[in-house]
This record gives C-alpha cells, sequence and structure tokens, in this order.
C-alpha cells in the first residue's frame, strides 16, 4: 500500500483499574456488617456489553488519529453484528458519515484478485505452480530464474513495489521490462503492488474481460457485494467519504497537520482501488468466516485452495511467506506470515488472517478470527497517519474473543504517547556543526528535546533514528541521529546541515564529487491525487533524498537507494530537470 511518509513509533501501553469489591466486603467486615464470604462469579459479559466497549472507545482513538470520518464493520458467520459510524464524509458540508457511505479499502482489494483467480484455480483454468509468461507472454522482468504465479500471490517472486507509478497499471507493467528482481524468486518476501498489478492482468487475459468486470463476477456478485465499486470514477466517488491528505506535503507532518481533501481521481488498479460499505464488507468477511461459502451456503473455492490461501505460503524455499520486521508500530503482527493475498496470524492457537489498505486520503483494516467465527474491518478517510484504524480493529478482535471465551471484557489500551522514545538517553548530548553552531539534545522520562536559541523543542520520533521537531526553524526535514560501528549514536543531521557528537571520532571535513551539487534541489510529481516531493542534498560525502536515504553511486552513472535506482537526466542550464527512482519520474522545481 503506498506510504504518504514514515509513520512515528509509539509505545502502546494497557491500563488496569484496581478491583474495589476486596475493599468494600473489608470495611463492611470491620463495621460487623459483612455476611460470611460466597464466592460470587461475575456474570459473563454479553455480546451487547461487548459491541459497547467497542463504541465507547472508536470516538477516543478517532479523535487522536485526527481523521474526519470513520466506520466500523463488526460481523459472525451469520450476520453482521454493529456498523459503526462517526465523524463526517464530508467536513465542508458537514455530511456525517452513515452506514451507506463508501470507503476505498485499498490493499485490501489484493485479496479480492487472489480470490477471483483462485476461482479460475479450481475450474482447473490455472496452474500456480506454473510461469506467468504462459498465461501473459507479454509479461517480461530481468530475473535469475522464473516468476511463477504463487510467488506473486505470496510476495515471494521479488518484484519491486512501485517500479512505475503511472495512470494505468499495465503501463507499469511494462515499465517492469527495465527492471530486475530484487532477488531470486521464490527466496524471500517482499510486499509488491506491481505483483498484484501484475495477478489483475492475468485475470483479465484469463477471464476474458476487464480485471474490474472479472472482479464483479467472482466476487461482489456471488457475495451479494452491491453497494461497491472495483474502480474510482466520479460516478464511483460520490457516494464514498471524501479522502483528505495533509495540506503541507512538501515537509513532514506536525502532530495535528492542516488537511485538504484529495482530488477525486480515475483509478483502475487490481491491488487497491476498489471502495465499498461497511455492510458490504461484512459480507465479505463471512465469506471467509464461513470456509468460502457465499450466503446460501454454495462452496465458491474448494477446501483445498481456501486452506491455501489463508494459510502461511511455504513455497517460499521451505519458509513461510513473511516480512522480517514490523510494518504497523500498533500492529506488530501484520504481514509476518502471509497467505495469498492476505496476512496470517496464528495466535493463542487460533487461526487469524486479515489486512491494511490505505490509498488517496483513504485507510482501512480488516481481521478475522476463523477459529471464534468473527471479523472486524475498520475505515477512516485519512492518509496514512500516526494512529492508523488498526489500533481500533484490534482492541475490537480482542474484545470479542473474550466475550466469546467468558472472561472478562480487557480495558482499552492506554491512547499512544507520540512523544515516547524508547532508550532516549542514547540521543542525549552536544552537537556541533562543522561552522560552530551548536545544538544540544537532553533526555527526560522518555522524552527528547531539542535546545536551540534558548528554546526547548521537543522531539517526536517518526522511525528509526528519526525525529520531527516541533519549531518552525525546522520545517523541511527530519531529524537523522547516526551511529558509529558499534551502534552508538555520534552525529546528527537536518537536511544538509551536519553535527558531530562529543562520541564522534571520524573526520570533521569531507570531499564529494563536484558533479554533485548541480543534483542538490527539489523534485516532485503528483500520483494517487497526492504530491510525491523529495529534496536531494548533500550530507558530509553523501548524496541523499531529504538528508536520510543515501544515493550511492553505481559506476554506469546511476545511484542505488535501497533496493531501487536512481537517475537523473533531462539536462537544462547545468541542472538535471528530472529525477527518476526506478519507473517513478519526479521533476525539478525551483522551490526550496
Amino acid at each position: 500500500m503506498p506510504e504518504g511518509f514514515l509513520p512515528a513509533v509509539y509505545r502502546v501501553s494497557r491500563y488496569m483499574k484496581r478491583s474495589f469489591a476486596a475493599g468494600l466486603v473489608a470495611l463492611l467486615g470491620a463495621a460487623g456488617l459483612a455476611t460470611p464470604p460466597v464466592a460470587v462469579a461475575a456474570a459473563p459479559a454479553s455480546l451487547e456489553d461487548a459491541l459497547a466497549k467497542i463504541a465507547a472507545y472508536a470516538p477516543a482513538a478517532m479523535q487522536y488519529q485526527g481523521t474526519p470520518g470513520l466506520s466500523i464493520a463488526i460481523t459472525d458467520a451469520r450476520r453482521t453484528l454493529r456498523v459503526i459510524t462517526l465523524g463526517y464524509a464530508n467536513v465542508e458540508r458537514r455530511q456525517p458519515v452513515t452506514p451507506q457511505t463508501r470507503f476505498a479499502i485499498g490493499s485490501i482489494t489484493k485479496s479480492m484478485t487472489a480470490m477471483s483467480l483462485l476461482s479460475l484455480h479450481d475450474a482447473r483454468r490455472l496452474d500456480l505452480d506454473a510461469p506467468v509468461s504462459r498465461y501473459l507472454p507479454w509479461f517480461s522482468i530481468q530475473s535469475d530464474g522464473p516468476v511463477l504465479v504463487h510467488q506473486l500471490l505470496s510476495h515471494t517472486a521479488g518484484l519491486p513495489d512501485d517500479y512505475a507509478s503511472e495512470v494505468g497499471y499495465l503501463y507499469d507493467l511494462v515499465a517492469l521490462r527495465q527492471a530486475h528482481t530484487i532477488f531470486r524468486p521464490g527466496t524471500s518476501w517482499s510486499y509488491s503492488n506491481d505483483g498484484y498489478a501484475t495477478l489483475g492482468a492475468l485475470l483479465a487475459s484469463l477471464d476474458g474481460r476487464s480485471w474490474a468486470d472479472a472482479l464483479r463476477t467472482h466476487v461482489f456478485e456471488p457475495l451479494g457485494m452491491r453497494d461497491s465499486s472495483p474502480v474510482f470514477t466520479p460516478d464511483a466517488l460520490a457516494s464514498a467519504a471524501v479522502g483528505y491528505q495533509f495540506l503541507e506535503n512538501d515537509r513532514p507532518a506536525p502532530l495535528r497537520p492542516p488537511l485538504v481533501a484529495s482530488p477525486p481521481i480515475d483509478f483502475v488498479d487490481p491491488a487497491g482501488s476498489v471502495l465499498a460499505t461497511p455492510e458490504d464488507m461484512a459480507r465479505y468477511m463471512r465469506f471467509y468466516l464461513n470456509g468460502a461459502r457465499d450466503a446460501g451456503g454454495r462452496q465458491l473455492l474448494s477446501p483445498a485452495t481456501f486452506a491455501a490461501m489463508t494459510t502461511a505460503d511455504r513455497l517460499n524455499d521451505g519458509k513461510p511467506a513473511g516480512a522480517p520486521g514490523v510494518e504497523l508500530p500498533e500492529a506488530p503482527e501484520f504481514y509476518k506470515a502471509y497467505g495469498y493475498g492476505l496476512a496470517i496470524f496464528n495466535t493463542n492457537g487460533e487461526h487469524l488472517i486479515g489486512h491494511t489498505g490505505g490509498i488517496s486520503g483513504y485507510t482501512s483494516c480488516m481481521q478475522m478470527n476463523l477459529t471464534r467465527g468473527f471479523g472486524v474491518i475498520t475505515f477512516a478517510n485519512l492518509v496514512e497517519a500516526p494512529l492508523h484504524p488498526c489500533a481500533i480493529a484490534l482492541y475490537a478482535m480482542r474484545v470479542l474473543r473474550a466475550q466469546r471465551l467468558g472472561r472478562p471484557l480487557p480495558a482499552p489500551p492506554a491512547l499512544p504517547d507520540p512523544a515516547y522514545v524508547e532508550r532516549a538517553h542514547q540521543y542525549a548530548g552536544d552537537y556541533r556543526a562543522p561552522d560552530g553552531s551548536a545544538l544540544r539534545v537532553t533526555d527526560s522520562h522518555h522524552r527528547l528535546t531539542l535546545a536551540a536559541g534558548g528554546e526547548a523543542i521537543p522531539l517526536y520520533p517518526r522511525g528509526p533514528d528519526l525525529f520531527w521537531a516541533d519549531d518552525y526553524r525546522f520545517t523541511w526535514f527530519l531529524i537523522a541521529f547516526g551511529r558509529d560501528r558499534k551502534g552508538e549514536v555520534d552525529q546528527m543531521n537536518y537536511g544538509p546541515v551536519w553535527y558531530a557528537g562529543a562520541r564522534y571520532a571520524g573526520p570533521r571535513s569531507y570531499r564529494y564529487p563536484a558533479s554533485w551539487n548541480a543534483l542538490s534541489g527539489r523534485y516532485e510529481n503528483t500520483y494517487f491525487g497526492q504530491p510525491e516531493i523529495t529534496r536531494v542534498v548533500i550530507v558530509r560525502d553523501r548524496l541523499t533524498l531529504d538528508g536520510v536515504d543515501p544515493l550511492v553511486p553505481a559506476p554506469n552513472g546511476t545511484f542505488q537507494v535501497d533496493n531501487s535506482t536512481a537517475t537523473f537526466g533531462a539536462y537544462a542550464a547545468g541542472l538535471p530537470q528530472e529525477l527518476t527512482v526506478d519507473g517513478t519520474h519526479l521533476y525539478r522545481i525551483d522551490l526550496p
């Protein structure tokens, strides 16, 4: 799912209330009023108690996230238990979210594309172990081995995530001809929107109709999802919540960023363009809760195929398909194991599945407990934000499980502290720039402050060793700390301005190719209705994106940034006017 910015890293804690009953019995006994104690079991919480608990938590979590509107659907295997709607679908018109309001589900769409293809597999029209080129002869990517269908379904093919991000998803696949897989197919795991775009093209080819029409046939129609759309169009968006994004896209987002409506776009993408109501998504979850059956009990996928879809893929050199790191701070289990279009969880001996989504002003989170027979989906009409709606969905899942087991309902999690820093002391110290200017970082009670100009500026974590400073003097970049070979923090930088810490023992002056000076500047374009902006700056002897991600020079004149290739071109007046990262094009603009 496309990311708008690095999410903050939070510590989520729970609070517990001290029991009042024991103290009351002791007080009555001392007064001679208590009868001999009799063990009385508390009455189990009812389903209504559980739903009320979830509904009470949602407004506080929503307010913390800052989303204009929110929708929640809760279902068991038989029926929708509750639809909760909060806030505004359209802030300007003061139009409330209703059960009929559509939201974009983003990458949850992937599970629908997977479901459609698996139905063709059951019909013996698709071999999951076959090379993709058998069905799409025009598909091509430079690779050390063939790309297989099941590898695309489980993100183990090694395709880039978003090699190109243009309007037409088929164009993005054509662009892959210039790309190379980031690992040999079937040897690792890496989330790829391009992989699911390829699966959408495969579905359209086998089905003989557009991907959108195939999705309607294989998913919407059999499940009764009458209020869903596979694509964004003006008509489809007319009944949807307005998506909101940050007004100031050219800088790290503050704690409470001003919002603006995302521009309406035409959007067709097998990896993420479905719009749906909460009731329709409740119907979709019941498909899984009933073992791939529709409302009438008809088996839509064979039991074996459904089991493969909802089990971590192990055709990845014998290893479960899943991400080695954490994708969402408040949902650390997501994407550690992956089936076909679904994240897989096996917790407390129970089988859970789910997915998250985010696109152009919307986020969503879905999880289902196949063992206990219930599921939750949450939608928000705000681009990726510090508190993803997963926080609400995961709490709802805990509450529902406790109610099913007859246990006390868990208290809601304390809202995350955006300033909390684990091991804050490691960043504390004095830092000095080559020009003699200095900054001091101090720590207190898991918080950091930056002393500048006689003021104490709070720092807020935005990723590993990255912090946002709440001050107008630090508008454009995150503050990035660096470490020595022992892993100790010994330096920091704000964009191109570098500071050495007291522990720093390296050189104080640096050389870099003079040609890099021409590469520095601001580059931008608009994708998915949102500006994509980066600043190329030199930090010591490194060329970087936004002072954070190094651009490592390659012998052929390109630069490597993570698993991507960056190229500068279209020179005018001695300056490159284009920065291409893989197949995504950004253009120089004369702004700071």
